[in-house]
């Protein structure tokens, strides 16, 4: 290669991944110091996992099922491992440094941004300016604050996944193809399904702005050429996942995602699937994603202090009450009134006024090439963030946009317009800087501005005609107002009148500040613009500017969020997982038996206390897909404790931990508990799944067993006898098993949860048929003598899958390989014909 210039062709791209590099680890400083993230959900997940992670200590590998959590769920949707040699995360640590968390997710989001601008064609300090707007986008480090990281680790790889189609849309077929198997491959492997199907979203719209072209030109080859290799490599990359999405697919559709068999019209599910109230939960108000240019316009986070203390007219309110009058309020200091009021939010998607000027003007300054199908989608998607206050739109995609409906929080969409406001911003910026300046540029530039300054208008109207009052607000006074003493509700009425009042000033403060930033920004952005087009300024040194002016303008909203503050030692992080007395108490008992965990209330035992999972066999814990028969129980029965003894007997719960006066955990032993498995007298059978869930309000387990007419052949005759026993052998996740003797056939029901999609029984080696019992258990009608029995869970889509994930990598790399011999050639070709 004769003609390489290494200072043109390798330089710059070295300069840029050195500032990636750089702002990743200075923004990140504190993880170099051996630091940790303090995240509420990675927390929670470490307590959901440590059950699979002792069992790999022992074994070598995970478990497929865990008995940590809900009596027992398949553990490859809390943490898996298939037998893959050389697996392709190789390549996503090596692109991210192998640095540590978090900097190594914003390290990667920046270079996989990169990736898409090059593969635009934008020069690398013009894709400079899209990685660090893309990486450092306050929805990133909001999420990654609590916890987010296999979200954080999707959009990071999104870019790429995009850019490698990119690449073969322009006919780079071998690099293409092979970097699309990659990408895909490597973006479902980041496990999260929902950030998956949004990139799919933008790839549909881009490959519709690109068809349309194509058809005009009568590239019908290339259509099918195309289209061939999409289909192959993105097949070949969702194969690489099998093991992954063969036993998500079978264990979504009997989980909560799948619907439940009870479902009314108060339920969060359907009979198929989430209900349209859940899915279009945690909706944005109508004007609210102007968040994305004016950050703080809706209070930014409900969770913090968005206002100087010194300034706010909700604190000052507080002050001038009675103590005790302002303790009790402290709790409703919210400054957040937008859409997502009911459940809050921890903080603003901001995209960055910068960016999103460069984009409007984009809309006026850019062709028809990208724009039309960029704008397309950044509409379409605004029109699913309103979720619920568009809701007629809304529940016909519900409906009829295939597998939508197995998703919620419809604000999260607002991920699609963050990046591709920054790649428009990208695309807009390189056309500035690289076209020759006429009255046609300057006309088409006036309309940029008067597009922006339209939405600078409609944010001014937005805040003359807003309440900023908040759903919060209203419930505070209407419980003021429904306090029956009228003496104490007299003392109450006019303190809590002047601090919801305080609360609107702020909010009211918040936007205009946040508009007058924003506008601050985009006029400085403005200038800089004006000065490169004068020629006042030199290019690079206006990109240089751009890119730093836009960098200010969202790290320090980033800062809000994810800070020094948010960092502990070690140490600490590890002491949350430090056993009280109570659970050391509990550990004493070295049987299989399970605990149920009072202590933050029934409601959080089955909705975020994962703390027990990590000690103990819990009947509760958290996940966000849990088997629906399993919540099933939970919302008719167990939601109804102490009047829920049956079914707390029946699931082997042998321990409870509540709080005593003082709030010291205290371990209560529950001597009802029904052990591991028992023999029952006789059968209650029900019709239907609603009939056999009210049945276990009123029965006895250790005498009956409900059960299904539909498995009354599987269970054939049996006589109870009082002389018979069953015990437990060893329960080792994967494989349970016991040995009993009877001197008549008997019908057994086990305290582990009936999962057909893997469990076989067997009776001294030979299979066996088994049933599901009282809604959530197994049972069986063993025959006379003494023998064993052996409950095994393998899974036939992960053992399948493990061989198509492997046949697959083998593709992947080859491709690659082969890519990069074909690359190198042409390059090489290239040099010589220019020689």
């Amino acid at each position: 290669m004769s003609n390489f210039n290494w200072k043109k062709n390798i330089l710059p791209h070295l300069i840029v991944i050195a500032v990636f590099l750089l702002v990743a680890l200075i923004y990140c400083s504190p993880a170099l110091e051996g630091k940790v993230l303090q995240q509420h959900d990675v927390m929670g997940w470490k307590g959901m996992a440590q059950n699979s992670f002792n069992y790999k200590e022992t074994h070598g590998h995970f478990p497929l099922w865990s008995n940590g959590m809900f009596s027992g769920m398949p553990a490859y949707q809390i943490a898996v491992e298939g037998n893959n040699p050389l697996p392709l995360h190789y390549i996503g640590n090596a692109l991210s440094l192998f640095l540590p968390k978090p900097a190594n997710y914003f390290f990667l989001a920046s270079i996989c941004f990169y990736i898409l601008c090059l593969a635009f064609r934008t020069r690398p300090f013009v894709g400079m300016l899209g990685g660090l707007a893309y990486a450092y986008a306050t929805y990133n480090p909001i999420i990654i604050s609590v916890g987010h990281d296999t979200k954080m680790h999707a959009l990071a790889l999104l870019p790429a996944f995009l850019a490698s189609v990119k690449l073969l849309f322009d006919k780079k077929y071998f690099t293409g193809g092979a970097l699309t198997g990659l990408f895909t491959a490597l973006l479902i492997g980041a496990n999260h399904l929902q950030i998956t199907y949004y990139g799919l979203i933008i790839l549909g719209f881009m490959t519709i702005g690109y068809l349309i072209r194509w058809i005009k030109q009568k590239e019908f080859k290339h259509i099918i050429i195309t289209f061939s290799i999409a289909i192959i490599a993105g097949l070949t990359g969702v194969l690489y996942n099998a093991v992954t999405l063969f036993t998500t697919y079978e264990y979504a559709k009997e989980s909560i995602r799948g619907g439940s068999a009870l479902a009314d019209e108060k339920s969060n599910f359907t009979k198929t699937g989430l209900s349209t109230d859940y899915a279009l939960s945690y909706s944005m108000g109508i004007a609210e994603p102007m968040v994305m240019m004016f950050p703080k316009m809706f209070g930014g986070s409900s969770s913090q202090m968005e206002v100087d203390v010194e300034k706010s007219k909700a604190v000052e309110a507080l002050q001038n009450m009675p103590q005790e009058v302002a303790q009790q309020l402290q709790q409703f200091v919210n400054f957040y009134w937008g859409g997502i009021d009911g459940v809050g939010t921890s903080g603003p998607p901001y995209t960055g006024a910068v960016v999103c000027f460069l984009a409007l003007v984009g809309l006026a300054v850019l062709d028809g090439r990208h724009k039309w199908w960029i704008l397309g989608t950044i509409v379409f998607t605004l029109l699913l963030s309103w979720g619920k206050y568009f809701e007629g739109f809304n529940i016909f995609m519900l409906e009829h946009l295939p597998f939508y409906n197995k998703f919620r929080a419809p604000s999260m969409i607002l991920v699609v317009p963050t990046l591709l406001l920054c790649l428009l911003a990208v695309l807009s910026v390189e056309k500035i800087v690289s076209i020759k300046y006429d009255a046609d540029f300057f006309k088409k530039y006036k309309q940029g501005l008067m597009i922006s300054g339209g939405l600078v208008v409609l944010a001014l109207l937005v805040y003359f005609s807003s309440s900023f009052s908040s759903d919060g607000d209203a419930r505070l006074l209407s419980q003021i107002q429904s306090i029956p003493d009228p003496q104490q509700k007299a003392a109450l009425e006019q303190p809590v009148k002047n601090f919801v009042a305080g609360l609107r000033d702020d909010r009211q403060g918040l936007m205009m500040s946040t508009i007058l930033r924003s506008l601050f920004f985009m006029a400085a952005a403005a200038a800089v613009i004006w000065a490169i087009v004068k020629n006042k300024l030199n290019a690079v040194y206006g990109i240089i500017a751009i890119t730093v002016l836009a960098f200010i303008d969202v790290i320090t909203v980033d800062t809000k969020y994810l800070n020094k503050e948010n960092y502990l030692d070690a140490e600490d992080v590890d002491a949350y997982f430090h056993p009280s007395a109570a659970d050391n108490e509990i550990l004493k008992d070295t049987g299989f038996y399970r605990v149920f965990d009072l202590t933050q209330g029934v409601g959080n035992a089955f909705n975020g206390n994962s703390l027990s999972s990590y000690f103990h066999h819990n009947i509760g814990g958290y996940h966000p897909a849990k088997l629906s028969i399993y919540q099933d129980l939970i919302e008719n029965q167990l939601y109804n404790f102490p009047n829920a003894m049956p079914t707390i007997n029946m699931l082997n719960t042998k321990y409870m931990i509540n709080a005593d006066p003082s709030g010291k955990k205290m371990a209560y032993p529950n001597p009802e508990a029904l052990g591991n498995a028992w023999f029952v007298k006789g059968v209650k059978w029900v019709e239907t799944p609603r009939a056999a869930m009210d049945a276990l309000t009123y029965f006895s387990p250790s005498d009956t067993a409900v059960i299904d007419k539909t498995f009354k052949s599987a269970v054939g005759n049996f006589s109870f006898d009082s002389a018979a026993s069953i015990r437990l052998i060893k329960n080792d996740n994967d494989v349970v098993t016991y040995q009993y003797e009877a001197p008549a056939p008997q019908l057994a029901v086990f305290s582990e949860i009936y999962y057909k999609h893997g469990w076989k029984a067997y009776i001294d080696n030979k299979e066996a048929d088994y049933v599901k019992a009282n809604y959530v258990l197994r049972a069986m009608v063993v025959p006379a003598g003494k023998h064993d029995i052996r409950f095994e869970f393998k899974p036939a889509s992960f053992y399948t899958g493990n061989t198509i994930s492997l046949v697959a990598t083998a593709v992947i790399w080859l491709a690659l390989i082969a890519a990069a011999i074909v690359w190198y050639r042409q390059n090489n070709r290239r040099e010589k014909n220019t020689a």
